[in-house]
């Protein structure tokens, strides 16, 4: 059976219930919609290739000024830029971890070294990574929280981190994509310590426009910055994507809505998950990473359950799964049909173990 890289592979698969992609079961905001439907004329335009309007509407939600901001077409964009524009001979990043680091090393020419998170830590950042950059290291890859785990990384070790890669001259690249869904506030007051460090975000997952491709990148280094935006392609952010990303950003009550619906549902799910005897990593994410039995992708692919399979993350086998967190009535249907699914596990297939 063909399998597409990343989660979100409806194309293929039609009509599915789909728990593969990490997006906001919120759904996109009513105000987003709104300025897209209201500025349909605009369409037929050239859009503003600084994205002026989206830019400011980031800086006023992070916080920070317009001149540290860049706004790309999706996180891959930001990866894809910050790679070409530093450079980087050599690359750091864990594992398991999201595959568009790699890609991105590869867009630019670097070789990435990857540093095994242990089973036995449940695959927690922990400061083995930061003694990992040394000065052969020029670019870090981070991920808070991390993806497939959904663990946040403590701010000592993304400082300890930091710290080290100034020494070794290389640029940290924190990948923040998921920090706004699971609350508790992201790394900004970094940045301004740590010229070399630039975090990543995107509108993607937090406000449900992953078909419209909206992200950004963070940084107090205006040069990187504009070396980053010099590296992309220009109008890289549509028009409408710049209409519903600075609707988003200014939809206050939103946020806080998906944070608490993601909060009580993760815990649920999760809870029934380990019901079931399933190995469930906890999780501070949008989305739960659970060992279970060999072939449940498939299983679950023919009750119209999509599931993401992790056997193509490095550290992770083919009894490694990820689901998202969905709305209450969408996460019953998963756990009714791995309810009567696990009938014929036997204790083993419950552990992950060998059946």
């Amino acid at each position: 059976m063909r399998r597409f890289e990343h989660g979100g592979d409806i194309y293929t698969h039609p009509g599915v219930l789909d728990f593969s992609a990490n997006i906001n079961p919120m759904g996109m905001p009513d105000a987003a919609k709104r300025a897209l439907v209201e500025g349909l004329d605009g369409f037929e335009r050239y859009p503003d290739p600084a994205s002026q309007k989206l830019t400011e509407a980031i800086a006023h939600f992070e916080h920070l000024k317009q001149e540290e901001v860049l706004a790309c077409a999706g996180a891959t964009d930001a990866f894809a830029r910050v790679c070409l524009a530093a450079k980087p001979k050599r690359a750091l990043a864990c594992a398991p971890c999201y595959s568009g680091y790699e890609q991105a090393c590869e867009q630019a020419g670097a070789d990435l070294t990857w540093h095994e998170l242990r089973h036995a830590d449940g695959f927690r950042v922990t400061e083995r990574f930061a003694e990992c950059i040394d000065k052969d290291v020029d670019l870090v890859f981070i991920a808070n929280p991390n993806n497939p785990t959904g663990l946040r990384v403590s701010e000592g070790i993304i400082r300890s981190c930091l710290m080290r890669a100034r020494e070794a001259g290389a640029v940290v690249v924190l990948d923040e994509c998921f920090v706004d869904l699971a609350g508790g506030g992201g790394s900004n007051a970094l940045l301004h310590e740590f010229e070399n460090l630039v975090i990543v975000k995107a509108l993607t997952k937090t406000y449900a426009l992953a078909g419209l491709r909206v992200g950004y990148a963070l940084s107090s280094n205006k040069e990187l910055l504009s070396a980053m935006r010099a590296a992309g392609q220009p109008w890289a952010v549509s028009v409408p994507a710049q209409l519903a990303g600075v609707a988003s950003l200014q939809d206050e009550g939103y946020l806080a809505k998906s944070q608490e619906l993601v909060a009580r549902e993760r815990e649920r799910l999760s809870a029934a998950l380990l019901g079931l005897g399933l190995h469930v990593l906890p999780s501070d994410a949008s989305y739960l990473l659970f060992e279970g039995p060999e072939g449940l992708y498939e299983r679950l692919l023919r009750r119209r359950i999509l599931i993401r399979p992790c056997d193509n993350f490095r550290g992770l086998g083919n009894r490694w799964y990820r689901v998202a967190v969905r709305s209450f009535e969408e996460d019953e249907q998963l756990i009714g049909a791995l309810g009567v699914l696990s009938q014929g596990w036997d204790e083993g297939e419950r552990a992950g173990g060998e059946a």
